[in-house]
Order: C-alpha cells, then sequence, then structure tokens
C-alpha cells in the first residue's frame, strides 16, 4: 500500500480509538488514542520534512577513461532533515547511450541523525563510448512503516570513454605501389616546409633561410623557423555498420575496428604523419588530413563511432578516393568483403590512390568466398590485411560493484 494509504489508515484508527475512548472510558482506549496520534503525527512531520534540502554531489576518480579500465564514483548525499532518518535506500542508475545498457547502484544506509552519506562504488570494465546519468532516487520512511518519502535527481552528467588503441604492426601501415613494392616516398613539392615563424640566427642555418626584414627591424639576424610537416598522408575510413555472420557480432567487430583506428591514430602521430578519419556513420565527424595530428580530437570523435549508416560503405570509399589529395592514401577498415566494396576499391585504384583493406572477422579462418574477394583486392593493387576477432576476445560490460574500504 502506498504512503498515503497507511497514514489515512492510521487518521482513521485515531479518530476511532479516540471516539471510543469518549463513548466509553478506560485507560486502554485513551492509551491506545494517544499513542496512535503521536505516530500519525510524527509521521506528517516526517513526510514534510523528510529530505529536505537533499543535494547530491559525485566525483569521478578519473577524467581521462579508455575501454575495459574501472571508474570509482563517490556518491555525496547531504540533506538537512530536522526529522532522523531511520532507513534511507539510495539508487544511482548510469545509461550507455551506444547500447541503451542501464547500470544500477543501490544501498541501504541507517543514517539516523547524520546529515552527509558518503557511497564510494566502482563501475568495471567500461565500453567505449559515452555514459550518461540517468538519475538518482533516494527513498527514506518513518520507524513505524506509515510515511515513505521519495526524492529523484535527474542532472545532466555524463563521461565519455575513449577506446584502447589496439597493438599495431608497423606493416600494416605500408602501402603498395602502383609497381608493387612497398613505398611511402613523397615529392619534392610535399617536402617543401611550412614557416610557423622567426627565431634567433643560429650558427650552422642556411643563409637562404635568413628573413632580412625582422633582421633589418630587429638589428640582429633572425632565421625562418620551419614548421614540421607530415612526411605521410593517411585517411582512415571505418565501415560502421559491419554486416556479419553472427548478428551479435556486428558490434564487437565495430569496437576491433575502433581500436585499430586508435592505434594507426597514435602510430601516426608517432611517426609524425598526418592522418583523417571518415566513418559512414551519420553521427561522426570527419577529420581531414592535418599537419598536426591532434590524437584529443580523434579519440573524441572514435568514442562518437556508431548508430546509424549515413551511406553505404562503398560509396564513402569512392567519394573520399575523389575528394582526397592525390598524395593521401587510403586504409578501410571494414567487416563486409563484397563485390561492392571490390569494385569501389577497384575505382579507387584507377585514380592512382594508394588503398589498405582490414578485414576485421569473427571466424577462425577466411571461408571461399572471402579469400576470392581478397584475392581481387589484391589483383586490383590494392594490399590487404586480415584480422580474426574470435568471440572470446569480445569485450563484455561489467557491473557494478560496493567500492567501501
Amino acid at each position: 500500500m502506498k504512503s498515503w494509504g497507511k497514514t489515512t489508515l492510521l487518521f482513521a484508527a485515531c479518530v476511532g480509538s479516540i471516539y471510543l475512548a469518549y463513548q466509553q472510558g478506560g485507560v486502554g482506549a485513551w492509551y491506545l488514542g494517544i499513542c496512535l496520534s503521536l505516530i500519525w503525527i510524527q509521521a506528517g512531520f516526517f513526510y514534510v520534512f523528510a529530505l529536505k534540502g537533499l543535494q547530491v554531489n559525485r566525483h569521478l576518480s578519473s577524467n581521462v577513461l579508455v575501454s575495459g579500465d574501472d571508474l570509482t564514483i563517490v556518491l555525496e548525499i547531504k540533506h538537512q532533515s530536522p526529522v532522523p532518518l531511520p532507513w534511507l535506500v539510495v539508487k544511482e542508475t548510469w545509461m550507455h547511450e551506444g547500447s541503451g545498457m542501464k547500470l544500477s547502484y543501490s544501498k541501504l544506509l541507517f543514517p539516523w541523525f547524520q546529515r552527509t552519506c558518503v557511497l564510494p562504488y566502482r563501475i568495471t570494465h567500461l565500453l567505449r563510448g559515452s555514459y550518461r546519468f540517468a538519475h538518482l532516487e533516494a527513498v527514506t520512511g518513518d520507524l513505524f512503516g506509515f510515511a515513505v518519502r521519495k526524492m529523484v535527481r535527474e542532472d545532466l552528467q555524463r563521461y565519455i570513454v575513449y577506446p584502447r588503441p589496439d597493438a599495431l604492426d608497423r606493416r600494416g601501415m605500408e602501402f603498395q605501389s602502383d609497381e608493387g613494392d612497398v613505398s611511402n616516398k613523397r615529392g619534392p613539392k610535399a617536402e617543401t616546409p611550412l614557416i610557423s615563424g622567426v627565431r634567433d640566427y643560429a650558427s650552422g642555418d642556411p643563409y637562404h633561410r635568413i628573413h632580412w626584414k625582422s633582421s633589418a627591424r630587429l638589428s640582429r639576424l633572425m632565421t625562418k623557423d620551419p614548421e614540421p610537416t607530415a612526411s605521410t598522408k593517411w585517411m582512415l575510413l571505418l565501415d560502421s555498420a559491419p554486416a556479419a555472420g553472427p548478428a551479435e557480432a556486428a558490434q564487437p567487430l565495430l569496437e576491433k575496428g575502433v581500436a585499430l583506428a586508435a592505434g594507426f591514430f597514435e602510430a601516426a602521430a608517432s611517426g609524425r604523419e598526418s592522418c583523417g578519419f571518415a566513418c559512414s556513420s551519420s553521427t561522426t565527424r570527419r577529420i581531414a588530413p592535418t599537419i598536426r595530428p591532434d590524437l584529443t580530437l580523434a579519440y573524441e570523435v572514435l568514442a562518437s563511432v556508431g548508430g546509424k549508416p549515413a551511406l553505404p560503405f562503398p560509396d564513402l570509399v569512392r567519394k573520399e578516393a575523389a575528394d582526397l589529395p592525390p598524395e593521401a592514401s587510403m586504409l578501410c577498415i571494414t567487416s563486409t568483403l563484397d563485390t561492392a566494396l571490390v569494385r569501389a576499391v577497384a575505382d579507387a585504384r584507377a585514380r592512382r590512390r594508394a588503398v589498405h583493406v582490414i578485414y576485421v572477422h569473427a571466424r577462425p579462418s577466411l571461408s571461399v568466398a572471402e579469400r576470392e574477394g581478397a584475392s581481387q583486392l589484391q589483383a586490383a593493387g590494392c594490399s590487404f590485411t586480415e584480422v580474426p576477432h574470435p568471440q572470446s576476445q569480445w569485450p563484455v560490460q561489467g557491473g557494478v560493484a560496493d567500492a567501501t574500504a
């Protein structure tokens, strides 16, 4: 029965006992009427003043999280209730926006006159994406169970979990040239340095880099400071809607592809190579190949990969092959190896575009049709790498555990 129903019955019992005491008298009737009246009064006070001035604060153990990590959340609950709280149940719920999975933590407390409660708990084995705070419920009641007070808090709070970069083989970053050998060399135009500023002349600086206008203005020799340029330009293309054989393998294969993309970004940044990104998802931002790789931006974009595709992946390959600068190479990460992709890669090769396909699959080995598709890609001049991702390696969302020491 609801709290108001119990309180109504208690009030009816008070009225009945007092009426009986007036009519027939007796110590027992008066004692029962007074006790029921006091219980009803304290229930009314409890319902009005319990959890008054409720404030909720939470502190995260880390601001930068990657998939597979554990997150400790310290929940601090403050209130200004003038009445004691015999018991208090706190339930906090988070939601993973990508999968819609809810994670709930609940705790039974006996605060009585305590005004501040601290609850540390842990969310284990985080998945890539955004975790949004759904709501917090605080429920308390009086000692006799006639008054139950419930309050809900809904705050706009979320934290982003970045993908964990996968270990890479450097050969995955190498592409075949039109003659079939591996080459990443660029023409002299790509090696022309850009000027980012000027600095004081140092012994050994070539004279053709002296900035004469600044030298005349400052009355000392100044040298042009060349901006470090990327030696290679890559464009990562990720298939966000893999047509996996078992339906439950689609999301794990996508997570593997995102982890590989994160690893390629790190490898490109360490090698001072320009790296862009595009995805068939409609909600994912495109990153153009730039001189300075921005890992923070890359991880934020990769964390948002998901949702319905805006266009088929072969169409994305054709679009990027037509829009990219001539010296840029394409790296396609997909879990769908079909005729449409082979044709799109062949069109890109017809534009003399270097293309590498990384095929992520959940099978122990390639099927006959997949081997035929890989042979067709290699015949078109595209390098090909397969990455098995069996079910034993699929990421699994952890749970919620109490972190009280």
